[in-house]
């Protein structure tokens, strides 16, 4: 896909898993050139993996190749998962925060000084990732961090049963 226009997407995959009473999800990393491109390729990846296997929807980031010259950035984008357990539910409530800093632990701590009352599940360096995979997170002139954008939307895979 180098030279082409990609994105980068956070996916939510949803689905049942055997033995479970309730529908599980799992979040990953994925490139791709546009939506239907993302559908396709999380099918292959995905479909079959759990009865029932879906995307619940995305976040996108555009991406630059490594090999156009980039500015130099002193922080990374990064984004945190937030966890929250109260008497009222029997299950973690989860939320998500994008935030900027220059290392893992500054994230982590901004992200607990955003969300007083929650703790950190897990913090992502969005650069590290975007240059692991050989690109690199597309910001403008000035170098501002890209916005993320989000799209909760429902697209169930091809019903492959998961033997026990």
């Amino acid at each position: 896909m180098k030279g082409s226009a990609v994105k980068l997407y956070l996916v939510e995959i949803g689905g049942m898993r055997e033995g479970h009473l309730f529908e599980s999800h799992e979040v990953h990393a994925m490139i791709a050139a546009n939506e239907a491109e993302l559908v396709r390729v999380c099918a292959a990846r995905f479909g079959g993996t759990m009865n029932a296997t879906h995307l619940d929807g995305w976040i996108e980031i555009e991406l630059a190749d490594t090999d156009k010259p980039l500015l130099d950035q002193d922080k990374s984008l990064f984004i945190a998962e937030l966890g929250r357990n109260s008497s009222d539910a029997m299950r973690e409530q989860h939320d998500y925060h994008f935030l900027t800093a220059a290392n893992w632990k500054e994230a982590v701590l901004a992200a607990r000084q955003i969300a007083p009352g929650w703790h950190v599940d897990a913090c992502v360096d969005l650069d590290a990732l975007a240059r692991r995979e050989g690109y690199a997170l597309k910001r403008d002139e000035v170098g501002e961090q890209p916005q993320p954008r989000s799209c909760s939307r429902y697209v169930r895979f091809l019903d492959h049963r998961v033997s026990a």
